[in-house]
């Protein structure tokens, strides 16, 4: 049996212990220590790493009564000392009580409940059983924030099962043997936990919600606390600071400017739009007065160079619209490679210009799709633009005869 000393002494960063066993498993080694500071991990608290005589601790697992460490190569000597990574089970500490604190008031103030919890990197994931609107979210945020301002101890205490079941947000698992470990923080949270966190609620900093997001009937809400909020909020402030220099403005009128130059960029897209139109309608009337005829349609393929996807819809829509026995076949070319738009109008239900243009898309080399009317894609190979759009006419004039 490893003794845990991480549940009694969370704050220590260095140990000694007798090495009990070594042995290899897939080029790695298993080391069993007759007592450990090194969390193993659980309830969605990553283990800790660090170092055993100075050899890097890449793992940390549970096995029945041992806590087993893995490391990439042997440990030398009987005496061991080990050294935790101990800014990232600091950070672990500050996470995980910023969850409770968060979860703990969720539930205080609208009785959602967490029914995951997971800490990845600086990111802390909760999960509710039910949906969780932004109001009550920033609410529990709030009342999480001020109860790290109070500065309330949190407690580890083992009561009978009676309290637990009476107090606590969160029941255990039905299997669970008493003693069963709680943590206590006065008027904010009550709950099972296994894991490790800081002494009192000032010592987490901060808990900043990121962001929610809808998750199997439920929310996703993404926490970020301690030292990982305030990494992000520098971050934020670095972004605002560069914005405030584009923009020319403070922080406060960063808003009012993205919605004039939103409003710019539209009426410059419109203006941009109308003067395509406007340049390609002779083309699209050039095109439709020298199609080929087949049968009852006119047949349209034409190559556009240095041309943009825009602009061949633009020309598309201008045949098939102006004419409803039209059937086209373009391409634009550009240095990214060649936008191909095949159909004629929707109207028209009797083509089908699907066979056409997969010829021409497995010419190229590319991928796309679409309608009885309407198919587009991207291809790269545009020396071969010529041969695909001339053997998908074939094939279109063929089903059309």
């Amino acid at each position: 049996m490893t003794a845990k000393l991480f549940y009694d002494t969370p704050y220590a960063k260095e140990f000694d212990a007798e090495l009990l066993s070594q042995t290899e498993h897939d080029g790695n080694y298993h080391i069993i220590l007759d007592r450990t500071l090194f969390y193993p991990g659980g309830g969605g608290q990553p283990c800790d790493l660090g170092t055993l005589n100075g050899v890097e601790v890449i793992e940390v697992i549970e096995h029945r009564e041992d806590i087993i460490h893995i490391t990439s190569s042997p440990v030398e000597g009987k005496t061991i000392h080990g050294a935790l990574n101990w800014e990232r089970r600091f950070e672990h500490m500050q996470q995980h009580l910023g969850e409770h604190l968060f979860a703990g008031s969720l539930w205080n103030l609208y009785h959602i409940h967490t029914a995951r919890m997971r800490i990845e990197g600086d990111n802390v994931s909760i999960d509710t059983d039910i949906p969780a609107d932004m109001n009550a979210i920033l609410e529990a945020e709030s009342a999480a924030n001020e109860a790290v301002w109070a500065d309330i101890p949190v407690e580890v205490i083992f009561p009978d099962m009676a309290e637990i079941r009476e107090l606590a947000r969160k029941l255990p698992p039905e299997n669970a043997i008493p003693p069963v470990r709680i943590i206590r923080v006065e008027g904010v949270d009550y709950v099972p936990c296994c894991g490790i966190h800081v002494s009192s609620t000032g010592q987490c900093g901060l808990v900043k919600v990121i962001s929610c997001e809808n998750h199997k009937g439920g929310s996703r809400i993404y926490l970020r606390c301690g030292r990982a909020a305030y990494r992000w909020l520098s971050s934020l402030w670095h972004e605002v600071r560069k914005a405030e220099a584009e923009l020319v403005c403070g922080y406060d009128g960063i808003n009012d400017k993205i919605a004039s130059l939103k409003s710019q960029i539209h009426a410059l897209k419109s203006q941009n739009e109308a003067l395509t139109v406007r340049y390609l309608k002779p083309l699209a009337e050039l095109l439709l007065g020298n199609a080929e005829i087949c049968g009852q349609y006119r047949v349209i393929a034409h190559i556009m160079p240095n041309s943009s996807q825009d602009e061949i819809k633009h020309l598309f829509k201008l045949i098939t619209d102006n004419d409803k026995d039209s059937i086209a076949f373009l391409a634009g070319v550009n240095e990214e490679g060649v936008f191909i738009m095949a159909g004629c109008n929707k109207e028209n239900k009797n083509v089908d210009v699907r066979p056409a243009f997969r010829k021409a898309i497995e010419i190229l080399g590319g991928k796309g799709g679409g309608s009885t009317f309407s198919a587009q894609g991207h291809g790269k190979n545009s020396e071969a633009v010529n041969t695909a759009v001339n053997e998908a006419v074939k094939i279109l004039k063929d089903s059309i005869r």
